[in-house]
């Protein structure tokens, strides 16, 4: 519901705004009004309101830049505003609103010619439309006030694939800010008191061995289900249909879009390796393994009542604001799903439907270097955690208590592939699991719609990491 919320919000969005924003897209000129030198700036006062999107879930909270008050972070949040304030002498309007309405306010007050606000946060791919209709600013053209190169801190172009458009990037993602930037799928979540209670190896061994591939996990939900006549003790996965297609289709190497030998773009999920990943799926999903996998019970709700070993769900239920993984269970561990003979050992993998704070900087804005100088400011990693080896080590400390989960937790996140789930390509990532043919028949039956889309909406974001980067990869 929420994704379909989403698209006939754009679709209503974007026909509000076509006339208008063409009177609109004209080269803008910036001017610095405010004093920089010796390497410091005084902002002389400018005020700016930056515009926070918040789920609802969030925005039960009192909360400071998605920090929950009277926590450590939400402190030192409240603590970085004034700072900030004080020393680039500057004042902000901070607002906090729904995700919906914010962006929905955005782009009407923007295509009407009316400043909403100097900054907005939000979900990345509501800002992908507002890219392509002229309303936000490159960032090339503030890189002087805020270094969007610094992949390790403003994201990793995989993440922010969406944003990029044509010839620039229009967004970033505080990364070093823990817990606030991340929502990621898959992860599997392994029941840790059942795998002592069967004597099994722990699948988290099996990864670091790199022994964690196809053949090893029809071993293990043969070894992991356990039924008493036909009463079912156990599960050895709970997963929705979605989830086991997303995850296994990514399982062999593949991505949504590749580059073939003669240098050009093509569909990544029509390739060899993608195909034998659809076969080798399907053979377990409704082959002779099949009994072993609850696909139809909530996989957070398994895990924690002990109806599955193995539960496979997005980062968001693991923790941050709303989460019950970490909060309910004592003894759990993460594993990325296991990989097929055309990838390295330990091969890690995942995707990604949205960056959920995604910064970006409006075209109606009166100061958007300053805008941008105040952002980096406020943004610049918490003294105690300067480092991602800092964040593992607070996330190891006070989520996963091994350090195993929290870098499977995280090189997931940084592999991810963006699923272009807005632009009709999502589906594409599960629909082979439940299409009745084949694989060969689905392929045949979607390449030329399949084939339209990547030219429609990947293209562009593709030629826009070209374009910043000099390359896409």
């Amino acid at each position: 519901m929420k994704k379909i919320t989403k698209l006939l919000l754009l679709a209503m969005l974007i026909s509000l705004i076509a006339t208008a924003c063409n009177a609109s897209a004209e080269e803008e000129v910036f001017d610095v009004d405010f004093v920089k030198k010796a390497g410091e700036l005084d902002l002389e006062g400018v005020e700016i309101v930056y515009e926070v999107g918040l789920t609802a879930a969030a925005l039960a909270f009192d909360s400071c830049l998605g920090y929950e008050l009277d926590t450590q972070f939400g402190d030192m949040a409240v603590q970085r505003l004034k700072d900030v304030q004080e020393r680039l002498n500057c004042k902000l309007d901070i607002k906090y609103t729904d995700n919906y309405y914010s962006c929905r306010n955005f782009v009407a007050a923007s295509a009407s010619g009316a400043f909403f606000c100097d900054v907005i946060s939000g979900i990345s791919d509501m800002w992908a439309d507002v890219a392509r209709l002229g309303m936000l600013v490159g960032m090339s053209e503030i890189e002087e006030y805020i270094d969007y190169r610094n992949e390790a801190k403003w994201g990793y172009r995989n993440m922010l694939e969406v944003i990029y458009y044509e010839d620039d990037l229009y967004g970033i993602v505080p990364l070093l800010w823990p817990e606030v930037s991340v929502s990621f799928g898959c992860p599997i979540v392994i029941n840790e008191n059942h795998i002592a209670t069967l004597g099994a190896t722990d699948p988290r061994d099996l990864l670091e061995n790199g022994e964690w591939t196809w053949d090893k996990f029809k071993e293990v939900l043969e070894l992991y289900y356990v039924a008493e006549g036909s009463d079912v003790k156990h599960y050895a996965m709970t997963c929705s249909t979605h989830t086991f297609g997303d995850m296994f289709l990514l399982s062999n190497g593949s991505h949504y879009v590749e580059k073939n030998d003669k240098g050009e773009y093509e569909y990544g999920f029509f390739t060899p390796e993608a195909i034998k990943a659809m076969d080798t799926g399907r053979d377990i999903f409704y082959g002779p393994l099949a009994h072993t996998i609850d696909s139809t019970t909530e996989p957070v709700d398994a895990l924690i009542n002990g109806t599955t070993v193995l539960g496979s769900l997005y980062s968001e239920s693991i923790i941050g604001l709303g989460s019950r993984i970490a909060k309910e269970m004592d003894n759990f561990g993460l594993v990325t799903w296991p990989t097929g003979p055309d990838v390295e050992p330990g091969y890690t993998f995942g995707f990604l439907h949205n960056i959920e704070r995604c910064i970006s900087f409006s075209r109606m804005s009166k100061h958007p270097e300053a805008t941008a100088a105040i952002i980096s400011a406020i943004y610049e990693p918490f003294e105690e955690y300067q480092t991602l080896d800092d964040i593992l080590a607070l996330m190891t400390r006070n989520y996963f208590y091994d350090k195993r989960d929290s870098d499977v937790f995280y090189n997931m996140f940084f592999s991810a592939d963006y699923t272009y789930f807005h632009y009709q390509m999502y589906d594409q990532m599960h629909e082979w699991l439940t299409y009745n043919k084949t694989t060969a028949e689905y392929i045949e039956a979607h390449r030329d719609e399949i084939e339209a889309l990547i030219e429609e909406h990947l293209l562009p974001s593709m030629r826009g990491i070209e374009a910043v980067w000099g390359e896409a990869g």
